[in-house]
Order: C-alpha cells, then sequence, then structure tokens
C-alpha cells in the first residue's frame, strides 16, 4: 500500500471517530433545547433568567429550539454519513466505492435540503407562534454553494470507482 493510501486511511479513521463523537455532540444539543423549550414553556418566569440567549419571550425561546432542534437533526444526519464515508474509506483501503459516492451525494442532498428547511421550519415556528422574526435564521446561498460543491466531489469519486473498478479487472 502506498504511503499516501496509508495516510488516508490513518485520517479517515480519525475523522470517522471525530462525526462519531460531532453525532453525539448534536444529540446531547436536541436534548438541551429541547429540554429549555420545556422548561420555559413551564415556568415562563425563569425566561430574563435564561434570556442570555437573545429570546426575549416565551414564543421566541420556543422558536430559538425549534431551529436548534431542526438544525441538530440535520446535523446529524450528515454527520452519520460523513461518519460512513470515512468508515467505508478506513475499511475498504480505498475511496472509490459506490458506498462513498452514495454518501456524497446524501451529504449534498442533505445539506441542499438543511439549507432550505431549517430556515423554512423556523419562519413557519415564528409565524404561527406570532413570535419575533429577529431569531429567524437566514436562509444561506453560500451554503448551497457547498452542496453542489460536494455533488461536484461525489462525480469525481463516481469517476473514479469506474477507473478502480477497471484497474482491479486488469490485474
Amino acid at each position: 500500500m502506498s504511503d499516501a493510501l496509508n495516510r488516508l486511511n490513518r485520517i479517515s479513521g480519525y475523522i470517522e471517530l471525530t462525526a462519531k463523537v460531532l453525532i453525539a455532540l448534536t444529540i446531547i444539543g436536541m436534548i438541551f433545547a429541547f429540554a429549555l423549550m420545556v422548561v420555559v414553556i413551564l415556568n415562563p418566569d425563569i425566561l430574563p433568567e435564561v434570556s442570555g440567549i437573545t429570546a426575549a419571550t416565551t414564543e421566541e425561546a420556543i422558536t430559538l429550539g425549534v431551529t436548534i432542534i431542526s438544525g441538530c437533526v440535520f446535523g446529524s444526519i450528515t454527520l452519520y454519513y460523513l461518519h460512513r464515508l470515512f468508515a467505508s474509506i478506513h475499511k475498504n483501503n480505498t475511496p472509490f466505492v459506490d458506498e462513498n459516492v452514495k454518501c456524497l451525494e446524501m451529504i449534498a442532498i442533505l445539506v441542499i435540503a438543511g439549507s432550505i428547511a431549517i430556515p423554512a421550519i423556523s419562519w413557519a415556528t415564528a409565524y404561527i407562534l406570532d413570535a419575533g422574526y429577529e431569531l429567524i435564521m437566514a436562509f444561506s446561498p453560500p451554503l448551497l454553494f457547498v452542496a453542489f460543491l460536494i455533488y461536484f466531489v461525489s462525480l469525481i469519486f463516481k469517476y473514479g470507482t469506474v477507473l478502480q473498478k477497471e484497474s482491479d479487472a486488469t490485474l
């Protein structure tokens, strides 16, 4: 195995582990945001003590919580596919397998969906609760650009997978 492939495998193992830790942290973040929303709903008087989060009313706190939870959901699912990608590279000793192409495509789809859905969920929650709109997460065109870059990389991986199969068949 080449030196570059050894480094790729080693780094993939570290990134796989990091993705697992980040998934756990996003789940903890979801639980914390949900618990904070429940506390604010049950005891609105606590809000001034928690208002360092910038929510001044119960409605704003709920809007902020729902936005954080939806971001954590999209983030943890995206991190799961990132984990699968690097676990596959680590296991297969090559980045050029069909599973990695599918993982990259899913990551691109999730980033696109998240960049549209999270602000929409934030807006809808604020609208339904008649909360302040300054807490609404804004739509992010640069995030869409990143998603298209990830998709472009998936196309490169797809081509690399074809070349890998041809190379393996030749040997």
